[in-house]
């Protein structure tokens, strides 16, 4: 049976992606020029326009590091394009790279890549991987105003309780990709400890030097620090 990395990186999948791709660009030009035409209307300098363009331009390199770098973590298991399809929309590594777990495992196969993992296989992870993340924009359109409201009226009704509560949420949200390596102990967990330990010493930095620019290479420098260790791990565990 043909492989199914061959299947993966067919010239059929990369035509896909750079349909869904043009798509995002298009829809990015559309709005750049709705926001300058409506600058200029309320009667904002050019000049200014221009410098908030550049600034925007070289801003918005540094925070998709670490989605290449993502990208470049998945190629191996999930062939190029998917990835990229998945990551220049909505959507990260850990939930891209958990679902397709999740695909493989509900058909029998260990994980991703291991033994069995045949086109059908990855043909289901792909479909987990996109079913699986549109529930959250379904609610966001169907739902968000109604939330907020909710929101609102619990903020003023009670605004400590409103913090407690959105700050579960956001632990129960890490807690779904720290859990796996914690359990698996080993590897991931030290790979895990040390992308923290990199981003609160990072932290650290910022607020006592006061390195403003650090902020935007914080997440990538964390990344690339912990894989590159991870490889030392691997090693010597």
């Amino acid at each position: 049976m043909e492989s199914y990395l061959n299947i993966a990186n067919s010239s059929f999948i990369f035509k896909i992606g750079a349909v869904v791709v043009a798509f995002v660009f298009i829809q990015a030009i559309i709005l750049l020029r709705a926001a300058w035409k409506e600058g200029l209307r309320i009667g904002i300098d050019k000049k200014v326009l221009w410098d908030t363009v550049k600034s925007s331009a070289v801003f918005s390199v540094v925070p998709s590091l670490p989605i290449l770098i993502s990208l470049i973590a998945m190629a191996p298991v999930l062939g190029v394009p998917f990835p990229w399809i998945r990551l220049s929309i909505i959507g990260s590594a850990p939930y891209e790279l958990m679902s397709a777990n999740i695909g493989a495992q509900s058909m029998g196969v260990s994980g991703l890549g291991g033994a069995g993992y045949t086109a059908e296989v990855f043909a289901n992870s792909m479909w987990v991987m996109s079913v699986g993340i549109i529930w959250g924009l379904l609610i966001c359109v169907l739902f968000l105003k109604k939330i907020q409201n909710k929101m609102g009226t619990l903020k003023q009704k009670d605004s400590a309780w409103t913090a407690i509560l959105i700050s579960a949420l956001y632990f129960g949200m890490l807690s779904v990709f720290i859990g796996q390596p914690v359990v698996e102990g080993g590897v991931p967990l030290a790979t895990t400890i040390t992308g923290g330990a990199i981003m609160i010493g990072l932290t650290y930095l910022i607020k006592k030097y006061e390195i403003k620019w650090l902020n935007n290479f914080a997440l990538a420098i964390s990344m690339i620090g912990a894989m590159g260790l991870s490889i030392f791990y691997t090693n010597i565990m």
